[in-house]
């Protein structure tokens, strides 16, 4: 059996362009998200106002299927959008590093300097190595824990708003408003958690940290072709 070849050891020139590459495609899927969230917050709005009483009702004690329905549709339009952005940026990377002599064992050995932040821990970790940008916001993981739910706006939801009736029909539409309202907030505020992670501690996923991760997976199975 022969040893295979020690991998060539990455000149620091190239180091620092492959950091500056992961720099400047963090910073632009962190803006990418943000840009996109007014319009994830817009989705809830509008979702929210549709719903029936009684579902808006049964909403605030099983938030999960809601949150499912607005934030996986969003978030994998949202992805593939990104996708696209960096395997060009893959491509030319790589592209011009073999054109500069860099062989794919060196860009390799660059690798665990591009990964090396903590707060890509947990996302690196869950996220296979080639994996497709696309299959990324599928992650039941971007299910976060519901919120702390206020029973009695609940207890007034559903049910309790058909005997709220008999207090007249502008008590119900009052406790329509507020129970709409205390739901938008509660996705709202989960939407930020999901997509940005606010409120989340450090090595905790976040769809943020996740699409960069996923950079990071997409420029690593492109050096198995260079």
């Amino acid at each position: 059996m022969t040893s295979s070849e020690p991998a060539q050891p990455v000149d620091i020139g190239t180091e620092l362009e492959l950091i500056r590459w992961k720099q400047t495609q963090f910073a632009r899927i962190t803006e990418q998200v943000e840009d996109a969230l007014p319009e994830l917050m817009t989705q809830i709005e509008e979702t929210v106002a549709k719903m029936s009483s009684l579902a808006t009702g049964r909403a605030q004690m099983r938030i999960d299927p809601v949150w499912k329905d607005i934030f996986e549709p969003w978030a994998e339009e949202l992805a593939l959008g990104v996708e696209a952005q960096v395997k060009h940026e893959v491509r030319e990377l790589t592209a011009a590093l073999s054109e500069k002599g860099n062989s794919k064992d060196a860009l390799r050995a660059a690798l665990p300097t591009l990964a090396s932040a903590g707060v890509l821990a947990a996302s690196l970790a869950a996220i296979p190595t080639v994996l497709g940008l696309a299959t990324v916001p599928a992650a039941p993981l971007f299910i976060f824990a519901t919120a702390t739910v206020s029973w009695p706006i609940v207890a007034a939801g559903g049910a309790g708003l058909a005997v709220a009736t008999l207090a007249g029909g502008r008590f119900v539409d009052r406790l329509q408003d507020r129970n709409r309202a205390h739901l938008v907030t509660r996705l709202q505020n989960r939407a930020r958690t999901a997509t940005l992670g606010h409120g989340r501690t450090v090595g905790e996923r976040s769809l943020v940290t996740d699409l960069q991760a996923a950079a990071l997976r997409t420029l690593e199975a492109e050096m198995v072709t260079v």
